[in-house]
C-alpha cells in the first residue's frame, strides 16, 4: 500500500500554508508600519510643542514657566534640563512614550507569532488526520478487494466440489464411492454453512442486533458438546485435536457464543497450522476460566500481531494467496469475546514457530470453586 499523500491533500496543504505566510507576513508588516507612524506622530508632537513654547517665549514668558503651560496638552513630552538652545529647548520624547510604543510592536509581534504557530500547528494536526483518513480508506479498499476476492474463491471452491460430486453421482453411479462422494459435499456444505454464518454474524455485529445472554454455565460440558458438534463435520480436525477438558469449569458465559468461537479458533488452528497437533485446554485459573488452542504451525510475527483480531485482515495479498479464508474468523472471536466482557490473546514465538490463542472467561462467584 502507497504511504504517498493523495494529490488533493497536498494541493490544499500547499495553499493553506502559503496563505499562512502571506497572512504572517501582512500582519508582521502592519505592525512594523504601526510602530513607525506611531513614532512619527510623537515626532510631529513634539514640533508642535516646540513651536507653541517659542511663541511664548517670544512674547516674553521664560521658557519653564511657558512649558508649564503646555506640558498637559503634551503628555508624551518631557524637558529635560539644558541649556535654552539647539532648537529644542529639551523636549525630548518621554521614555514611557516611546516604551509604550516598542511594547505594543512587541506584543503584535507575538500576536502574530502565537496566532501563526497556533495555526501551523492546527493545520498539521489536520493534515495528520487527513493522511490517517487516506491511509484508512486506502487500507479498507485493500481489504474490501481482498474480501470480494477471498469470499468468491469460498463459494465457488465447495460449489465446485458439490457440482462435481453431484454429476459424477449422476452420470456415474457407483455404490462404492457414494459414501465418499457424499462427504465430499457435506465437507462443502460446512465450508459454505461457516462463510455464511460468519457473514450474517459480522452483520448483526455492525447492526448492533447481537446481544449475549451471559449467565453462569458449566464451561466443561458446553465446550465439550461444541467441539463434539465441530468435530462431526470436521473429522481432519478431530485427528489432529488434543483435548484437556477440567471438569466443572464455570465461567460467566453467553452459550451461544460458544460455537462461531471455537469454530473459527480451530479452523484457524487447522488452517495454519500445517499439519500440526492442536492442543486444546480447559482450567481453572485465578478463579477464572482459561481456554487455550496452541498448534505449531506458521506462527505470527510481532508486526502482524496488532492486526490479527482486525476485519478482513490476512497477512499478504488475497489474490496470490492460495489458503482458504475470508479475514473474518478472527474478528468474530474477538468480537464475540468482548461482548461477554471475556478477554482473548494471542502469542506466538515468531513465524514458523506455532501460535497460542487464549481467551479468559469471568469465574462465576456462584458456581466456581477455588482455583
Amino acid at each position: 500500500m502507497s504511504h504517498r499523500l493523495p494529490l488533493w491533500i497536498l494541493l490544499v496543504a500547499g495553499l493553506f500554508f502559503a496563505q499562512l505566510g502571506w497572512w504572517g507576513l501582512s500582519l508582521w508588516r502592519q505592525g512594523e508600519t504601526l510602530h513607525t507612524a506611531g513614532h512619527q506622530a510623537l515626532l510631529e508632537r513634539r514640533d508642535l510643542a516646540l513651536q507653541e513654547l517659542l511663541y511664548r517665549v517670544e512674547n516674553g514668558a521664560s521658557a519653564t514657566e511657558a512649558w508649564q503651560k503646555i506640558s498637559p496638552d503634551f503628555p508624551a513630552l518631557v524637558r529635560v534640563p539644558i541649556a535654552e538652545a539647539g532648537g529644542h529647548l529639551g523636549i525630548q520624547l518621554s521614555e514611557t512614550a516611546i516604551r509604550t510604543l516598542d511594547n505594543d510592536l512587541m506584543a503584535h509581534h507575538v500576536m502574530v507569532l502565537g496566532e501563526g504557530s497556533l495555526s501551523f500547528l492546527i493545520a498539521l494536526v489536520a493534515i495528520w488526520f487527513l493522511m490517517k483518513s487516506a491511509r484508512h480508506q486506502q487500507r479498507l479498499t485493500l481489504q474490501e478487494s481482498n474480501f470480494l476476492h477471498a469470499v468468491t474463491h469460498e463459494f465457488r471452491s465447495p460449489i465446485q466440489g458439490i457440482r462435481l460430486a453431484v454429476e459424477s453421482l449422476i452420470r456415474r453411479p457407483d455404490p462404492s464411492k457414494a459414501r465418499a462422494y457424499s462427504e465430499g459435499i457435506l465437507e462443502d456444505l460446512h465450508r459454505l454453512d461457516s462463510l455464511v454464518d460468519n457473514v450474517l454474524t459480522v452483520g448483526r455485529l455492525d447492526a448492533r442486533a447481537l446481544s449475549p445472554q451471559v449467565r453462569a454455565l458449566d464451561m466443561s460440558e458446553a465446550i465439550q458438546a461444541s467441539v463434539t458438534a465441530w468435530c462431526i463435520s470436521n473429522p481432519i480436525g478431530d485427528e489432529l485435536l488434543d483435548l484437556d477438558i477440567e471438569n466443572e469449569v464455570w465461567a460467566e458465559a453467553d452459550p451461544t457464543a460458544f460455537q462461531p468461537i471455537l469454530r473459527n479458533l480451530l479452523e484457524n488452528a487447522i488452517k495454519y497450522g500445517e499439519g500440526s497437533r492442536i492442543s486444546m485446554s480447559l482450567r481453572k485459573e485465578n478463579g477464572n476460566a482459561v481456554l487455550r488452542i496452541l498448534d505449531q504451525g506458521r506462527g505470527f510475527s510481532t508486526e502482524e500481531r496488532p492486526r490479527l483480531f482486525e476485519r478482513f485482515w490476512r497477512a499478504g495479498d488475497e489474490r496470490v494467496r492460495t489458503a482458504q479464508g475470508t479475514g473474518l474468523g478472527l474478528y468474530l472471536v474477538s468480537e464475540l469475546v468482548r461482548a461477554q466482557s471475556a478477554k482473548v490473546e494471542a502469542q506466538s514465538s515468531g513465524l514458523g514457530k506455532g501460535a497460542e490463542f487464549k481467551i479468559t472467561w469471568p469465574g462465576s462467584a456462584s458456581k466456581l470453586g477455588p482455583s
